[in-house]
């Protein structure tokens, strides 16, 4: 009696957790999307709180080869920096991991991604 008791009470629970899906930390917000036409071309900026980020390649825009992106972290009063670079194949994301130190003193930090190949690309950015 006590396992029918228990398995009752857990594949409801278990049914519903499953449809909820994560909540909260782990989860990408989405900050927006974009289409590159040519190479040194910039994205608009999308802030970010820290962490992780993540850019994504739209599979319906450019070849299917592997295409250079670069992030970069915009600075108003001086240069920007360099983030990192990711080659990106047709629907594939890049994620840039640990990138906290980049967050200044309006706690965010703003990134902005740049074409490093002559193909059209459309990009989707998450925080």
């Amino acid at each position: 009696m006590v396992v029918a008791l228990v398995a009752a009470l857990l594949v409801p629970s278990y049914t519903f957790a499953s449809s909820i899906g994560t909540l909260g930390a782990g989860e990408w917000d989405y900050l927006g999307e974009e289409t590159l036409y040519s190479n040194g071309a910039e994205s608009h900026v999308y802030a970010s709180t820290g962490g992780d980020y993540r850019i994504c390649r739209d599979k319906y825009v450019g070849p299917d080869s592997e295409l250079k992106v670069e992030l970069w972290e915009y600075d108003p009063t001086s240069y920007n920096d360099y983030v990192g670079t990711r080659y990106l194949g047709s629907g594939e994301c890049g994620v840039f991991r640990g990138i906290g130190s980049f967050v200044d003193g309006g706690d965010e930090a703003e990134f902005f991604a740049k074409s490093r190949t002559s193909s059209d690309m459309h990009l989707i950015f998450y925080d």
